[in-house]
């Protein structure tokens, strides 16, 4: 029985706070939300309430679009684990992702001039690069010109000043430009596409193919509108000119109902060009209602006390936010740790953290150490400290071939294949993975039906992981003796892994990167991960816990932390090798210390070391915690 808007309860949850059921039944709406307000939560039950109602009618889907990869996979997981039956209604991808299959899927729609072949190539254009090109723009200019193209600034000319521009169908008849920004866009379009022998395209210039197609193509206009009738954006704080351009010309209009979710304390993008106030501009171009979320559902009552201090520092308007969590008793929630050396500072939270351990069973994963930047240069003492302390640690920020290994481990292809690798090793009692492993592989298989692709799917895995495990059994792990030979293990079983998945097909390339080259990376980067587990366990079974490393206590940047929550943070460096270009954006750096300070859920500690230089030059900040009544604890 298909229940009424009004009858209908959310999924998996008990309730939503008011301004969530009126945001949840509103038309076009703009939702702003403080950290740990379950803003992903929220969308999932929003598309469980458009779908059970039939809202969103057969065959309609829902379209979320997030900023990042693994952002999108969260959400289209969570929606899978409420609504597992409308799962294949809810298409969830990121924008770059979005727009590229625009491109490669109707890129016979472009207008002739700006044809483009199934070989394409991306490359991605250093700060270098863009300075070179602009100077040598300005160098055939008039001084007074060229000086208007030196004022570019080689950082946000792509994302903010291409990203920006709306490409004409017909550039060979398009006026001559009337500033120095117009001029350098069409010679940027001119040299690596229009004129190039092959052209050389980013996800910015996908972007505005993307959004060219689409804008002389009525006919996709209305398919995509037909297709799409309801749209989510999630961490709307950090679209780009580029994004929120595509947006507008794809989705504003009549019969397309948007749901935008962010906070605009926490847009830390602006580099990557995120737009000033998103969402001002969204609620004028869309004519979006406004909802605010007060609840908070990860951290206690002081800690949001503590973070709305700083919430009002970016944000004078921004309401307070109402803890859901039952305070913990007897414990110092926040306090700011200093030391005269690295090396004490390391030893007293690696202590700390055995302790509180030990006392309460809590696991490594419940604690984070978190730092502006440069993590790299903490992670020494950190690992040597902690391994005394009978602890690992984890550098999620750490470079394994090409990619990061925050991105590694959550990439979907290393999850599928060492979910497979779990199920040969660990016979039965792993429901979770053999359904996160068969729905993978079920999303890119052919198949007449739903329940078809799934019966052939299972019969497929079953019939390969006995393969496996003979393969396995003859390749015992007891005479591993050398980086070479793991090496040569780690490759084979690569190549095993792979070949059952089928990764060069055209599908799976689609489903595990934007670009083919990523696929090579992140194969590359599994190779080179495995071959270091390999070195670190006796036996296949233990290799799926130490490749992920989940029995460690995880390194990160505040960028990397974001989305993320821990029991315990540890926010390392408050002093200026970490903050000392708090000056000259003061704004986007109180944004940074406002995310990190948000990831802890009970207990904060901030650290400061004299090796490392004096104080950080965070006034303003410092004189919150001293009116906050955060203790200060001086360790000789």
């Amino acid at each position: 029985m298909i229940p009424s808007p009004q009858e209908w309860r959310p999924n998996g949850i008990q309730d939503l706070e008011p301004a969530a059921w009126e945001a949840l039944r509103a038309g076009t709406a703009s939702v702003t939300a403080g950290p740990g307000a379950g803003k992903s939560e929220f969308l999932a039950q929003r598309a469980g309430y458009l779908l059970e109602t039939g809202i969103c009618r057969p065959p309609q889907q829902i379209l979320a679009i997030s900023f990042k990869r693994a952002a999108a996979t969260n959400l289209r997981d969570r929606v899978k684990q409420r609504l597992p039956e409308y799962a294949h209604r809810f298409t969830s991808m990121t924008f770059d992702a979005f727009t590229k299959s625009i491109v490669d899927r109707f890129r016979g729609l472009l207008p002739s001039e700006w044809t483009l072949g199934a070989g394409y190539k991306i490359a991605f254009s250093t700060k270098r690069e863009v300075e070179g090109f602009l100077a040598d723009v300005a160098g055939g200019l008039d001084q007074e010109s060229a000086q208007a193209v030196y004022a570019l600034s080689a950082d946000t000319f792509l994302p903010n000043v291409l990203g920006a521009t709306e490409l004409s169908a017909v550039p060979s008849e398009q006026p001559a430009p009337t500033s120095a920004s117009e001029f350098a866009v069409q010679e940027w379009w001119n040299r690596n596409y229009l004129h190039a022998e092959a052209p050389v395209v980013d996800f910015v210039m996908l972007n505005r193919l993307a959004d060219l197609i689409i804008r002389t193509s009525p006919q996709l206009q209305r398919a995509l509108r037909a297709t799409y009738p309801f749209v989510f954006v999630d961490e709307f704080q950090d679209t780009t000119y580029a994004q929120y351009s595509f947006l507008k010309t794809v989705f504003a209009h009549e019969g397309t109902t948007v749901t935008a979710v962010g906070d605009r304390k926490q847009r830390i993008m602006g580099w990557a060009g995120a737009l000033g106030d998103a969402f001002a501009q969204f609620e004028a171009d869309f004519a979006a209602e406004p909802f605010a979320f007060t609840s908070n559902f990860r951290s206690t009552q002081q800690l949001v006390d503590l973070q709305h201090r700083f919430a009002i520092r970016l944000d004078p308007d921004s309401p307070p936010q109402r803890s859901r969590v039952e305070p913990p008793v007897g414990e110092t929630p926040v306090a700011v740790w200093s030391f005269p050396t690295a090396e004490r500072e390391a030893d007293a939270i690696a202590a700390w953290i055995a302790t509180d351990m030990e006392g309460t069973g809590r696991q490594p994963s419940d604690y984070a150490l978190i730092a502006r930047q440069k993590v790299v240069e903490l992670e020494p003492d950190l690992t040597r400290a902690l391994s005394a302390a009978g602890l690992r640690l984890r550098n999620d920020d750490a470079q394994v071939g090409d990619i990061r290994l925050q991105d590694l481990l959550t990439d979907d292809l290393v999850r599928l294949l060492l979910g497979i690798l779990a199920l040969a090793v660990n016979r039965g009692g792993q429901p979770q993975i053999w359904r996160e492993v068969t729905s993978l592989l079920s999303r890119v298989s052919p198949g007449a039906s739903v329940r078809e692709v799934g019966t052939q799917v299972e019969d497929d895995l079953t019939d390969y992981l006995q393969d496996l495990r003979r393969w396995l059994a003859a390749t015992p792990l007891d005479d591993n003796s050398g980086i070479d030979l793991s090496e040569e293990i780690a490759a084979s079983l690569t190549n095993q892994l792979t070949d059952f998945v089928r990764v060069e097909a055209a599908g799976h390339k689609r489903l595990f990167g934007d670009r083919p080259e990523d696929l090579t990376v992140t194969l590359e980067a599994f190779r080179t991960r495995l071959a270091q587990t390999l070195l670190r366990v006796d036996s296949w079974s233990e290799v799926a816990g130490v490749f992920f490393d989940e029995d460690a206590v995880p390194l990160l940047t505040v960028h990397r932390s974001k989305g993320l929550e821990y029991h315990t943070v540890f926010f390392i460096g408050l002093d200026s090798d970490q903050w000392w270009a708090h000056a000259r954006n003061t704004l986007e750096s109180t944004m940074t210390f406002f995310v990190g300070v948000s990831r802890a859920a009970e207990r904060l500690i901030f650290t400061q070391c004299d090796q490392r230089g004096a104080p950080a030059p965070l006034g303003e900040l410092y004189q919150d915690l001293r009116d906050a009544g955060v203790p200060l604890v001086r360790f000789d």
